[in-house]
């Protein structure tokens, strides 16, 4: 069901003095424009903005007091839908995300619309919550609660989530909405929410999203195949491409990264040893803690390193770092 909100606007306030209509107009950009502050409409009309802020309450108190008149059969159907709309997000909702739910392309006339009606209450936006309305004035203290269980949960698990896998905790609809609010959980490109100071939640340059990508694919990648991934992510986040350069610089300064091939990275988290191949066969035998044949040597450096086994048998050849016992095992220089 469409709703004329335009229409219902103009209805409400026709029958308001002039200058309190064009304050009002103003104020909630109700005539193709966008809302004015309070200070820009005192300089226009040169009053305090003090006294425009009575102008705007004292006219829509004197709209609301038409709604048992003639006019309610105007707003109730809207008033409706604003209600039932909310009730199905578990009675709160991000205003912007709101908005957009209840038409795109009215966003000042929903705004003003809401402000006139009894059962919705808004929340200003805080440094840790979003704005958002919501059918219950106390309802912030259980907004608040839900997400530290959930900040909790998240610094424990220690990783992103689904809704469904979050749903455990707490009923869907509500939870959604109460994320959808808060600055500190944010959801990932790939669909699972967690901490907003995540790096695959919310990566901040070339680095965190080279993580994000390299994370998401589970294997490794050479870097031209990273900078791809970074592009198709930023396309999502609306930010210009990257280039291949950048991503390798990137990726050699981080210790996040370990390079397992011919500028092929994987994760340091997934157990990449970093240095050379001299330094991964210097790691093998020094975790082993006894002398390994070569086939067994180049097994464990192939689950390092995306290399030639003459690379490694190379390497192995070393006589300042590797020696051959009399059983052609071999082991660490002491």
């Amino acid at each position: 069901m469409t709703h004329n909100y335009s229409k219902c606007s103009e209805i409400l306030i026709v029958d308001l003095d002039t200058r309190s209509k064009d304050i009002i107009v103003r104020r909630f950009g109700l005539k193709d424009s966008s809302p004015q502050t309070l200070e820009a409409i005192g300089n226009a009309y040169g009053i305090t903005r003090e006294r425009v802020r009575q102008i705007v309450e004292g006219g829509l108190k004197q709209i609301k007091s038409v709604f048992k008149g003639k006019k309610k059969k105007d707003v109730d159907p809207i008033f409706r839908y604003f209600e039932k709309t909310l009730k199905g997000a578990g009675g709160l909702k991000r205003e912007d995300i709101l908005v957009s739910s209840l038409g795109e392309n009215d966003e000042n006339h929903i705004l003003f619309l809401l402000h006139l009606g009894e059962p919705f209450t808004r929340q200003s936006e805080t440094g840790q919550f979003h704005s958002f309305w919501t059918l219950k004035s106390d309802i912030q203290k259980d907004v608040e609660s839900l997400l530290d269980k959930l900040i909790r949960h998240f610094e424990k698990q220690g990783s992103p989530a689904t809704i469904a896998q979050l749903a455990t905790l707490y009923k869907e609809h509500v939870l959604l909405s109460s994320l959808e609010v808060s600055k500190n959980i944010l959801e990932g490109s790939d669909g699972k929410w967690g901490l907003s100071v995540w790096p695959e939640i919310n990566p901040k340059g070339i680095k965190d999203k080279a993580y994000l990508v390299l994370k998401n694919s589970e294997a490794p990648l050479h870097f031209t195949e990273v900078a791809k991934l970074i592009d198709k992510l930023q396309e999502l986040l609306s930010v210009r491409p990257a280039l291949a350069q950048t991503v390798h610089n990137e990726l050699i300064k981080d210790d996040r990264f370990v390079l397992v091939g011919r500028g092929t990275y994987g994760l340091q988290e997934w157990g990449y040893s970093p240095g050379t191949v001299r330094d991964v066969l210097c790691s093998i035998l020094k975790s082993n803690g006894k002398a390994l044949t070569k086939d067994d040597i180049i097994k464990k450096t192939l689950e390092q390193r995306q290399v030639k086994e003459s690379t490694i048998v190379m390497n192995l050849q070393n006589k300042q770092y590797f020696v051959r016992n009399a059983i052609g095992r071999y082991q660490l220089r002491t």
